[in-house]
Formats: C-alpha cells, sequence, structure tokens
C-alpha cells in the first residue's frame, strides 16, 4: 500500500553536501519513491542555495509559515523545486535570520569548529518540520528523520500530539549514521520551558532521535556506530532498532538500509 513519506534532512546533493549523508538523503527517498510511495523531502534553504539554477518556486500556501520558539515568534516560509533529472519533490524551509548566514560547512566554522548554536538551530529546524504540515495540506504517515539534525522531531511528535489529532497518526523513523558528540542537547536554550526534559541533559541530539523514535536504524558506514549506541540504553524498546551496514563505495548500494526502512514502516 502507498505511504505518504516526508524524508526530513539537512543536506541533498547537489544542494548541499559536507558528508556521507548527502548522497544517503537522495538515494534513500528515491529508492522509497521507486518503490510506489508519496515522497517529499525538506532541507533548509541555505544563503548560498541558488534559487535561479536549482528552479525554486514560491508555493502560496507555504509563504506564511508561523510558530512560536524560545518566546519569540517565527515567520518561515518554504519554496519547492525538484531533485534535479528526477520527479522527487524537495521544499527548501527558509529562514534567514536562522540558516541565511550559514557557509557551505554547515554545521562548522571556517576554522573548522561545530558551531556552538547547532543545537538551537536545528530544534528550531525540527520544530518547523512538524509546523508546516497544516500549510501544507499534506499530513505524512511517516516521518523519517535523517541523522541528528532532525533527531528532535519524534520527541517532538511525541509532545505535541497531545494537543494536535492530525499528528496522532504519524509514526518516525530515525535514521543514525554517527555519534556527534560535538552537538549536546542544552534544553535551557532552545525554547521548551514548559516541557519537561531532565532526561534529556546530558544526550547528544542522536541519542534523543533513538530515545524517542517509533523505528531506528543505525547505519554503519564510514564510521561504526551501533555498538557504542546500543550501549547507551536510550531506546524506547530495543526490538524496534535495526542495524544495517553499509560499504561506502563509488557506488553505494542503498538496498539493504532501504529494506528496513520499509521492514520497519510495516511494522510500527
Amino acid at each position: 500500500m502507498t505511504k505518504k513519506l516526508f524524508y526530513i534532512t539537512s543536506e541533498m546533493d547537489p544542494f548541499a553536501s559536507v558528508s556521507s549523508l548527502s548522497d544517503l538523503s537522495v538515494q534513500v527517498p528515491l529508492g522509497l519513491q521507486e518503490k510506489g510511495n508519496d515522497v517529499r523531502c525538506l532541507m533548509p534553504k541555505y544563503g548560498f542555495i541558488s534559487e535561479r539554477k536549482y528552479i525554486l518556486r514560491e508555493v502560496i500556501r507555504l509563504k506564511e509559515i508561523l510558530f512560536n520558539f524560545d518566546d519569540t515568534d517565527y515567520l518561515c516560509s518554504a519554496k519547492s523545486a525538484f531533485l534535479p533529472k528526477s520527479r522527487l519533490q524537495v521544499y527548501f524551509l527558509e529562514q534567514e535570520n536562522i540558516f541565511g548566514e550559514l557557509n557551505n560547512l554547515l554545521y562548522k566554522a571556517k576554522n573548522g569548529r561545530f558551531l556552538t548554536d547547532n543545537d538551537q538551530r536545528f530544534a528550531f529546524y525540527s520544530l518547523a518540520a512538524i509546523k508546516m504540515l497544516p500549510n501544507l495540506f499534506w499530513y505524512p504517515n511517516v516521518i523519517i528523520c535523517s541523522g541528528w539534525t532532525s533527531a528532535l522531531i519524534p520527541m517532538l511528535i511525541n509532545k505535541l500530539a497531545k494537543n494536535d489529532k492530525d499528528l496522532t497518526k504519524i509514526k518516525t523513523v530515525y535514521i543514525a549514521n554517527s555519534l556527534n558528540k560535538d552537538v549536546i542537547f542544552d534544553p535551557s536554550n532552545l525554547g521548551f520551558n514548559k516541557e519537561t526534559f531532565s532526561p534529556l541533559k546530558s544526550l547528544n541530539l542522536n541519542q534523543i532521535g533513538c530515545m524517542y523514535a517509533d523505528k531506528t536504524i543505525i547505519v554503519n558506514g564510514e564510521e561504526k556506530v551501533s555498538s557504542k549506541l546500543m550501549k547507551l540504553k536510550v531506546f524506547k524498546d530495543a526490538k524496534n532498532c535495526s542495524v544495517v551496514d553499509l560499504n561506502y563505495e563509488e557506488k553505494m548500494d542503498y538496498s539493504p538500509l532501504l529494506d528496513a526502512i520499509e521492514n520497519g514502516i510495516k511494522k510500527i
């Protein structure tokens, strides 16, 4: 049966690429689309992405996405394009103050150091990905969170669904392909003051994704992360966690990951 899948990432080749995530975030949604699913993708609109080159178009219903974050009211918008040489739809979330000034290293300054506000930036992004759904007039069956930059989405769905019935049927799949110990979750500066996050204070964003997702898939590739993550005991249910080994080569075979995602979706 066709599923509506919302694939959330921070990199997609050729729009933005600093790691293996950029290729994974192209081949996996393309593979899921080829299997007959209704797949749409979301990534940030970084300032260096050329709207003319990639033919980004305005979407009237996505011109005003309003929500509150860190006691501040934000206005976002989103443009739409197709992944080059495909019919895979990609939305680009725009918020100049959050994403506009980032260089093409995305998560790091030009000196190579991780940006100190990465947790706040991608917490904002995770919340915005959910808040845009009413404007989109399209609620997915499953949100696939690709990597630590979308790791807070499963937790936010869990929290926000208590007051929003449209979110109650959405399931989440979290793909963990790195440890990213540099990105620590600090709830005191993330705009979620009214919620209780005491169990999460010592965790990084990657671990939080594993904790709250309905299905977690750990990808061993360039970095062998499964043994370290499995020892952390942060999973909602260890039975809902799968490990996929990928050999990073010039021509990647993502079929084991696609199979794991499809099998996981059937069980949640």
